[in-house]
């Protein structure tokens, strides 16, 4: 096995063959390596979906549920943590769309700090998950974006009928999904009888958790995706004074991204860790609606 660098800065990758294991992988070596390069990919070694599960816990096993996410998640894992990224609840296929650059639910106060994704079966062709240094993306804004950023929240609002609300906040008590809420930094309130209303402000930038420098890292751009291209009002995202979100930011960081971007191509039992506080992740369209692709997140590590 080799580790080779996927970018100068940014992302590195550990490859493999089927004949070796990942359990031999050093553990301080992995651990270095997300610290330093917010990215690492592990490839070639065609892991089974039983070993992947036995590796990542030795970084960490305080494993997060999907409540109070922004999708509808399919549930692959008994203590409901293994998470299918597939988009296809109530839908006969999966949506097949690409997915702008995030970071993962920087909507709430709990949100992971590390993400682990795992190819299961990779899309015939096109559909690999993109990362994007947000340290980077920091440094490529202009100083009057920068500072907006420094000088103004975002504010996250969302606004779900009854039936929305009770899968996403994966209970049926309306008291409870409040009570979820606010111990989660979510100011909530129920409005024209069962409709939950949310708001969470925070900022659209971040210390990286292992550097001492600034990370944009947030979840304008679906959010902003959503609203615009698919006329959803049920989840919206302001600066904290409720204007909108200026467009030149918007262009900066899309810019950014598109000269940062690096694609992970996928190929049956590869798997990446994820530094949450640092890496942005999204997802290029494509076509075969049998890929799969699942997900864990990580509360808490010890490193």
């Amino acid at each position: 096995m080799r580790i080779t660098q996927i970018s100068e800065q940014f992302g590195s990758a550990i490859e493999g063959s089927p004949q070796e294991n990942v359990a031999k992988i050093d553990t301080n070596t992995v651990k270095d390596l997300i610290k330093s390069r917010g990215v690492v990919m592990f490839s070639g070694f065609g892991t089974p979906l039983t070993e992947f599960e036995k590796f990542i816990r030795q970084f960490g096993d305080k494993f997060m549920t999907y409540q109070g996410g922004g999708y509808v998640r399919r549930k692959v894992s008994p203590d409901d943590t293994l998470l299918s990224t597939r988009y296809d609840y109530g839908r006969e296929k999966q949506e097949t769309w690409g997915l702008p650059l995030h970071g993962e639910m920087y909507y709430t106060d709990l949100r992971p700090v590390l993400l682990w994704f795992f190819c299961e079966k990779p899309a015939a062709s096109d559909g690999e998950t993109t990362v994007c240094d947000g340290a980077q993306i920091y440094n490529a804004l202009s100083s009057e974006s920068k500072e907006l950023l420094r000088t103004k929240k975002l504010k996250y609002i969302r606004r779900y009928k009854d039936g929305e609300w009770q899968l996403l906040y994966q209970t049926d008590d309306l008291d409870e999904a409040i009570k979820f809420c606010s111990g989660n930094g979510i100011s909530a309130r129920a409005e024209d009888g069962r409709v939950l209303a949310t708001e969470y402000v925070h900022s659209g930038i971040v210390k990286n958790r292992w550097a001492d420098h600034w990370v944009y890292i947030n979840n304008i751009l679906p959010v902003v995706w959503q609203e615009q291209q698919l006329g959803r009002q049920t989840s919206i995202v302001r600066l904290e004074d409720g204007s909108t979100i200026p467009q030149r930011l918007i262009d900066e960081v899309v810019a950014a991204q598109q000269r940062l971007m690096i694609p992970l191509p996928w190929k049956k039992g590869d798997f990446a860790a994820i530094d949450n506080t640092r890496a942005l992740h999204g997802r290029r369209p494509f076509q075969d609606t049998e890929r799969e692709v699942f997900l864990r997140m990580v509360r808490e590590v010890a490193f």
